[in-house]
């Protein structure tokens, strides 16, 4: 049998493969602390994973889908002060209209804002019912859409996250003066600002919120993402595996070289792949789960495997 020398290239990391991505999602397979967590994430990589939008919400189901991962890690959202965002991509508060008096909730109380026929807001219940406005980023369609639902705040964001692009963000008084003219008169909307207790461990700004149902719930203070890939609150003490994160630049590249025993032809493609998927399968049952992608190194004339006398050889 003949006796053969492979090089492989292994690229690290249970990361999403999404090309132009500025950063990916490493999941970290030993159940830890949330604050333990954190500190491998930070020391290892970048931080806790932060969540963005809706793409990075995919990003990290592709990560867990890899490896058939269908059980609870934590990310890195905690509870801590109360701060107003607005739903949509971190959008910043240049502006505000608030009523006289208004906001005039405690410095601890979760609220969401409401817009009125005269273009004023005011802070309520989030879980009032309410009709709302939301905005789409279709240029091709109408920017502002008043739905005559009554949801509340948190419902109000998954139809518009849904069926539209999430609810409306008001950054200037000309948006303000085109949102106040769909309102009914005497009528109330929701729009896309609350406020709530949650920040990120690396200092993000992300609004992007991801709740399950009666979440969160408070029977904890660090967040973890559910097999369902929602949010649920958890005590930060409990041992769960993880989702790290990293510049895509920093992905680290390792070279392997093994060697196997083989009568067949293993320059043939299809036998090449079905090796790629052994080692692959062999590394997972040994614990190693960190790694996104084997591929062969070819040589400079295009083969991955050079016989040398009883021997194939990989240069």
């Amino acid at each position: 049998m003949m006796q053969i020398k492979i090089q492989l290239v292994v690229l690290l990391g249970i990361l999403s493969k999404v090309s132009g991505d500025q950063y990916r999602f490493v999941l970290i397979n030993e159940p830890k602390t949330w604050k333990e967590a954190q500190s491998y994430c930070r020391e290892t990589y970048k931080d806790l994973a932060t969540v963005q939008s809706d793409a990075d919400r995919a990003k990290l189901k592709e990560a867990a889908n890899a490896v058939n991962f269908q059980s609870v890690a934590w990310i890195g959202f905690y509870y801590s002060v109360f701060t107003w965002h607005w739903s949509y991509r971190n959008t910043k508060i240049n502006y505000t209209k608030w009523e006289s008096g208004e906001p005039d909730t405690y410095r601890t109380q979760k609220a969401c804002a409401t817009v009125t026929k005269d273009g004023l807001w005011h802070n309520t219940s989030c879980t009032e019912l309410k009709y709302f406005i939301c905005q789409t980023a279709n240029s091709t369609e109408q920017r502002y859409i008043y739905i005559s639902f009554l949801y509340t705040w948190r419902e109000a964001q998954r139809y518009c996250r849904q069926y539209h692009t999430d609810l409306v963000s008001v950054r200037n008084l000309d948006e303000n003066n085109q949102i106040m003219k769909l309102i009914p008169m005497l009528g109330f909307a929701y729009i896309g600002l609350f406020k709530d207790d949650f920040v990120w461990s690396d200092g993000s700004t992300s609004s992007f919120r991801n709740w399950d149902l009666l979440q969160p719930d408070f029977l904890g203070e660090c967040v973890a993402l559910t097999d369902r890939k929602f949010w649920k609150t958890e005590l930060c003490g409990k041992l769960k595996p993880f989702f790290c994160y990293r510049s895509a630049a920093s992905m680290k590249r390792q070279i392997l070289r093994l060697e196997v025993k083989s009568p067949l032809n293993v320059n043939d493609p299809d036998m090449q792949t079905s090796i790629l998927a052994e080692i692959q399968q062999r590394l997972q049952k040994l614990g190693v789960t960190n790694v996104t992608k084997l591929e062969w190194r070819a040589a400079a004339n295009r083969m991955v495997f050079q016989k040398n006398e009883s021997k194939l050889s990989v240069e």
